[in-house]
């Protein structure tokens, strides 16, 4: 858009289905992956107090929210399987043998990909250095029918992300 045109060049809307995420450790992640966020990011701002009002200033440190995906559990739980190591080897419950040496072995790069209503690939957002904080618990419930499927959620941080077109 320019000043003179403000219409936008691509009217298509986003579509919520449109995506793959792929991790460079859990390699299952694009099959079964159902729900990704793009997170937000938050600017600190720096206060200036004066005799009558607060004033702000952008701030310079950036704060970026947690990445959240909810996945399918296969029957032999391996992608749950694959973050529950990956979570043992950063802080192994039975000591320091079993952890990590290395701190680059405690991370991984992700990349999800948002597809145009047609599926190309239109966007790339590439997170640098993400590992996992959390995992849900699996709930098995006799009360619910065999068609049901299971599904697990995890938590991930990472260092910062940056959108690149395809």
């Amino acid at each position: 858009m320019t000043a003179l045109n403000r219409n936008p060049q691509n009217t298509n809307f986003l579509q919520p289905t449109k995506f793959l995420l792929t991790f460079d450790r859990v390699g299952a992640m694009q099959y079964f992956c159902q729900m990704v966020n793009l997170p937000g990011i938050a600017l600190d701002d720096i206060d200036r107090p004066t005799p009558f009002v607060n004033l702000y200033s952008p701030g310079t440190k950036l704060t970026y929210n947690p990445l959240n995906i909810t996945f399918i559990v296969d029957e032999d739980l391996v992608t749950w399987q694959n973050l529950q190591k990956w979570m043992n080897e950063i802080a192994n419950p039975e000591g320091f043998e079993g952890r990590n040496k290395n701190p680059s072995d405690n991370v991984s790069d992700a990349t999800l990909t948002i597809l145009t209503n047609l599926n190309n690939s239109n966007l790339r957002i590439y997170y640098h250095n993400v590992f996992p904080t959390s995992i849900s618990d699996i709930d098995f419930d006799t009360k619910l029918s065999a068609d049901d499927i299971i599904t697990a959620s995890a938590t991930f941080r990472y260092d910062y992300y940056e959108i690149l077109t395809a």
